[in-house]
C-alpha cells in the first residue's frame, strides 16, 4: 500500500481525515457543552421567574387578594420566554392564570414551585417556559462553528492538494533525472528512494564498510599532446589553461560526488565511490566522464587550444583500512588505468569492467568491445542524452 498511491493523493487524504477527526471530536464536545449550558440557562430562568413570582403572590394569596395575584401573573407573562403563569390551590384547583396571546409554542417546558407559609402549603406556582429561543441561540452557535469548520477543512485540503501536487511533480522530475531504471512506482518518495538506494548505506553497512571498504571507480584523463602544448604555449597561457581545466574538473565531479586525487604527469585523476558494485554506479561515473569530456572540448574551442584527451575508467573494491592496503589498491587501479589510456586514441572513453558483459551494460549505455573486459562508450539512450546536455550546458555557464 505504501507504494501504490501518489503523494498528491495521500497528503490531501491524510489532511482531510485529520480535519474529519477534528470535526467529529469537536462536534461531540460542543454538542455536550451546549446541551448542558442551554439546560442550565433554562433552569436558572425558571428559578428566577418562580422566585420573583413567589414574592409577589405570597401576600395577596394569604389575604385572598385575587386581583393582585392576577396582576402578578400577568406581569410574569410579559417576559419574553414565559408563555403562561398559573396559581393552583392546595386542592389542585386553578385559582388564577395568565397566558400570552397568540398560538402556543410547539415545545414548552413546565416548571412549578410550592408556596408555603409557616411550613403550610398554601398554593403552587406553575409556569410554562418557551425554551426554543434559548436552544435556537445555541444551535446558531453550533451552525456557525460548523460553517467555519467546513471552510477550514476545504481550505486546508485544497491547499495541501496544491502543495502535494507541486511536491510530487518536483520529486518525479528529480527521480527521472537520476540514473537507473526499475519498475514504475506511483509513490514518488519510494521511487526516489529506489533510485538513490545504490548510493546510500545504513549505519550497519557503514560498520561493515569500515572493514571491507568501498567500490572505487578511478577515472584517468590522459592529455596525449601535453608535450606539444608545452612547446606551443608560453608559461602564462599554459598556467591559464591548466587552471581552467582544474576548475572545470572540480565543478563537474562535484555534481556527481567525485573526489580529485593526485595523477601522473599529463593526467587528471578522480574517484567516485559506492557501497557496492552496480550498473547504476557505473552509469554515474560514465555520465561524469562524458560531462567533463564535453566541457573540456568547449573549453578547447573557446581558448583556441587543441586538447587531445582520452578517458579510462577502472573499478575495484578497495579496503579503507589499513591505509597501506588502500594505497596499494589505488596504485594498482592507477597503473591499470594508465595502461588502458596508452592503448586508446584521443577522444575515446574506455571502461574496464569484469563484473558485467557488454549485453548487461547495454541497459545503461551503448558500447563496443575494445579488448578483454574493456568497452568503448558510444552513447547514451535518448532521454539520458537530453539530461546530460542540460547538465553540460549548466556546467558551461558556470565554468566558461
Amino acid at each position: 500500500m505504501h507504494r501504490r498511491y501518489s503523494i498528491a493523493k495521500k497528503l490531501p487524504a491524510a489532511t482531510l481525515c485529520l480535519c474529519l477527526i477534528l470535526g467529529l471530536t469537536s462536534f461531540l464536545i460542543l454538542s455536550n457543552q451546549i446541551g448542558e449550558l442551554s439546560a442550565s440557562l433554562i433552569d436558572n430562568k425558571s428559578r428566577t421567574a418562580l422566585s420573583r413570582l413567589d414574592e409577589l403572590v405570597r401576600t395577596p394569596l394569604f389575604n385572598n387578594d385575587s386581583i393582585s395575584v392576577q396582576v402578578a401573573l400577568t406581569g410574569a407573562t410579559e417576559e419574553a420566554n414565559i408563555y403562561s403563569a398559573s396559581l393552583v390551590g392546595v386542592d389542585n384547583n386553578l385559582i388564577s392564570q395568565s397566558t400570552k396571546s397568540g398560538p402556543k409554542p410547539e415545545n414548552t417546558e413546565r416548571f412549578s414551585r410550592n408556596i408555603e407559609l409557616q411550613d403550610t402549603l398554601i398554593g403552587t406556582l406553575v409556569i410554562e417556559l418557551d425554551s426554543q429561543p434559548i436552544y435556537r441561540q445555541y444551535n446558531n452557535l453550533m451552525i456557525s462553528w460548523l460553517l467555519l469548520w467546513l471552510l477550514f477543512t476545504a481550505a486546508s485540503t485544497y491547499g495541501c492538494h496544491r502543495y502535494s501536487e507541486q511536491l510530487a511533480r518536483r520529486l518525479r522530475i528529480l527521480t527521472n533525472r537520476l540514473p537507473g531504471g526499475g519498475e514504475q512506482i506511483n509513490d514518488e518518495l519510494a521511487g526516489l528512494e529506489a533510485k538513490i538506494q545504490p548510493l546510500l548505506s545504513s549505519s550497519g553497512q557503514a560498520d561493515d564498510n569500515h572493514n571491507s571498504g568501498y567500490y572505487y571507480s578511478l577515472v584517468t584523463a590522459t592529455i596525449k599532446n601535453r608535450q606539444r602544448l608545452n612547446n606551443q604555449l608560453n608559461q602564462e597561457n599554459l598556467e591559464l589553461l591548466f587552471e581552467k581545466i582544474d576548475y572545470c574538473t572540480a565543478k563537474a565531479i562535484e555534481l556527481y560526488g567525485g573526489q580529485r586525487i593526485e595523477g601522473a604527469n599529463g593526467a587528471i585523476c578522480f574517484t567516485i565511490r559506492s557501497t557496492q558494485c552496480s550498473k547504476q554506479h557505473l552509469l554515474i561515473c560514465l555520465m561524469a566522464v562524458y560531462s567533463l569530456q564535453q566541457l573540456l572540448e568547449r573549453l578547447s574551442l573557446k581558448l583556441g587550444v587543441d586538447l587531445e584527451v582520452n578517458w579510462a575508467l577502472c573499478s575495484d573494491n578497495l579496503s579503507t583500512v589499513p591505509l597501506f592496503s588502500y594505497d596499494e589498491g589505488m596504485a594498482a587501479l592507477k597503473q591499470l588505468s594508465a595502461q588502458l589510456g596508452d592503448k586508446m586514441q584521443e577522444g575515446i572513453i574506455g571502461l574496464h569492467c569484469s563484473e558485467y558483459d557488454i549485453e548487461q551494460l547495454s541497459s545503461i549505455a551503448r558500447f563496443v568491445l575494445f579488448d578483454s573486459n574493456v568497452f568503448i562508450l558510444k552513447g547514451f539512450p535518448e532521454g539520458r542524452q537530453t539530461l546530460l546536455e542540460k547538465q553540460i550546458m549548466h556546467l558551461a555557464n558556470i565554468c566558461l
